[in-house]
Parts: structure tokens; sequence; C-alpha cells
């Protein structure tokens, strides 16, 4: 009887401890690290370089049953540059199960769609939606996600001076998945303005005193054939050189394009190795003085969303470098063009 009571009571601890434990790794798994800003579904956190926000939380299916899970982010550049996250050292996102289980983006699958945002180049204050996969060894529906970290290597940005640097301790985010932020708290914070430029529409010409140009068209971009699925966008645009001096728009530090859609995706020219390519015939091209030259610039990212048409297309100079350059075109300021899809001219 005695050792009846005996071990009774020792279950009793053990069950106890277990039940500790249990709690722990569920906490565990809803709070960050000490470097962490916490948040929920929907919240705009910001380390005065990034601001990010998730949005959905899905199984993630490749033609067949579900094999991992998709997380929606939403990403804003909050500087005031031309900036990509993997130049802040952006690492391997966390996913956290409902059994404090983790998964990791450095799969095949996973470190790709994490690449879609870490090469994605933001000019200041451009947002960019994308969705993070994470695969799981055994797909299991019920052990649903309960927290996604996002981290930066704060360390390696700390001796990159040439790069805007973190304001907070709290650098990496921690979404819990089980809360959504409502009002202020769903509201983005921090980060810089839209970048100064010249506005104008649809067939309109503007000017930087450098470069006179004007954009005429927008068409899907499906690689030129119109069997294929659409892959992208196709701005066509002229260009003159304004100057009595042959000019290419590398020699006066043209930067890139970028197309911004309905729904807030802003993407460089540069985004891809054949709409880079593509923008070479203008970067590139030495035009004579009072030159004109017309051409179609592709924009290409994925996934993309056909119905989120564009409507604006923003080009950007390096004035501050070209005008403190001696003997060479100087321009007005703002250089940037912002052209608006919504009118017409």
């Amino acid at each position: 009887m005695r050792q009846d009571r005996h071990f009774l009571m020792k279950r009793t601890a053990l069950v106890a401890v277990i039940m500790i434990a249990a709690l722990l790794a569920a906490r565990s798994a809803v709070v960050g690290d000490a470097n962490s800003r916490e948040g929920c579904m929907n919240q705009w956190l910001f380390n005065g370089v990034w601001r990010v926000q998730v949005t959905k939380v899905e199984p993630y299916v490749n033609g067949g049953p579900p094999s991992g899970w998709q997380v929606t982010e939403v990403w804003r550049n909050g500087t005031s540059q031309e900036l990509a996250p993997g130049d802040s050292f952006l690492k391997d996102q966390k996913l956290t199960l409902n059994n404090g289980s983790l998964l990791a983006s450095t799969t095949n699958t996973g470190t790709l769609s994490m690449g879609t945002v870490g090469f994605h180049t933001f000019a200041p204050a451009a947002q960019f939606t994308y969705t993070q996969i994470f695969l799981a060894p055994t797909f299991d529906p019920s052990n649903k996600p309960q927290a996604v970290d996002i981290i930066f290597d704060n360390a390696k940005l700390a001796v990159l001076k040439s790069k805007p640097q973190f304001t907070s301790a709290h650098y990496n985010f921690h979404f819990n998945l089980g809360c959504v932020a409502t009002g202020k708290a769903a509201q983005a914070e921090g980060g810089s303005g839209e970048m100064a430029a010249i506005p104008g529409c649809i067939n309109q010409w503007i000017s930087n005193g450098v470069w006179k140009m004007r954009a005429t068209a927008i068409a899907p971009d499906n690689n030129n054939d119109p069997t294929s699925p659409q892959i992208g966008w196709m701005i066509t645009e002229d260009w003159v050189n304004l100057t009595s001096r042959p000019l290419a728009p590398s020699d006066s530090l043209m930067q890139d394009q970028y197309l911004i859609t309905a729904g807030g995706q802003n993407t460089p020219a540069t985004n891809s190795a054949g709409t880079s390519m593509n923008q070479e015939q203008l970067v590139f091209r030495t035009f004579p003085p009072g030159g004109s030259f017309t051409y179609q610039q592709r924009f290409r990212w994925a996934p993309l969303n056909p119905s989120d048409k564009p409507v604006k297309l923003l080009v950007q100079f390096d004035a501050a470098k070209q005008n403190a350059r001696v003997g060479l075109p100087h321009y007005k300021t703002p250089a940037n063009f912002r052209i608006d899809f919504t009118c017409t001219k």
C-alpha cells in the first residue's frame, strides 16, 4: 500500500514535470530571442531598415498533396537608398509548429523562395509581397504553424558601414501566428517617404536636363510567345539625349527602373538576368547629341498576378554624384522620373 502510494506520488510528480515542460515548450514557440521584436499576423514590425508584415499562412501544394507550409510576407524598404534584404545579411527563416518542431527555409524549394526576397532590390519606400515556403519531412495538417522568425546577422552588418544599420537591438522579427493585429498595430511604422521625382503621365515627355523620356504603352510579357503564360510586363519607352555631346545613360549615372502595381508590388528592371540584359539595351547605348531611342523594358517576378496591373514607373538617377562631377552634364533636381499610368497626356 505504501509502495503504491509512493509510486502514485512519483507518477504525479512526473506528470507535473511533463506538463510544465510542455507549457514552456509552447511558450518558447511564441516568444522570440532577445534580439527579436514580437508581433502578430497583419502587424508591421520595423528595425530601422526593413518593415515586414505577415498576412497569410496556408498549406504548400505543388501539384500533389500538401508537402509543407507557405507564409505570405510583405516587405518595405524603410531607408532612403536602394537596398535588398540580402544587403542586411538576411538569414534562414524558421517556422515553429504546434508540437515545437522547427522547419527552416534551407531546403532547395525554401531557399529558392527565400532568394526571391533576399536578392530583390527595393527603391526607397518600395514594397514587395512574396511567399516563403517551408517543406516538412512529414506533413500533418493538424500540426499547424505557431510562429515564424525572420532573422538577420547584425554582427556582419555592423562591419559593413556602407549599408544602413539597424536602429534597434531588436532587429529580428518574431511573428506569433496565433494572433491577428488590428487598428494602429496593423499600420506601417517608421521608414522613409516616397522618392522625389518629376511626375508625368502616359505619352507625356518629361525632362531632367540631361534626358527626356516618356512611356507610351503597357503590355503583358509572355517571352515573345503569345501562347505562353504571362511572366511579367513590358513598358514601351522613348528616350532622347538633351545634351550636345554623345552620351549613354550609364555615363550619367542612371541607376534602375522600378515598376509599381496597384497591389503595391515594386520590382526593379534588374530583378532577373533577362530583364537586366534587356535594360542594358538602354543603359549602355551611346546616343549622339539630340539622338533618340525606343525600346520595351521588361519587368518579371514570381509569383505574378496578371490582374495586379502596373500603375507607376519610377526611373532613378544618382543626381548628387553626377552633379559633383566636373566637365560632365548636370541634372536639374529632382532628376528621377515617376510616370503615372492612370493618366494620359
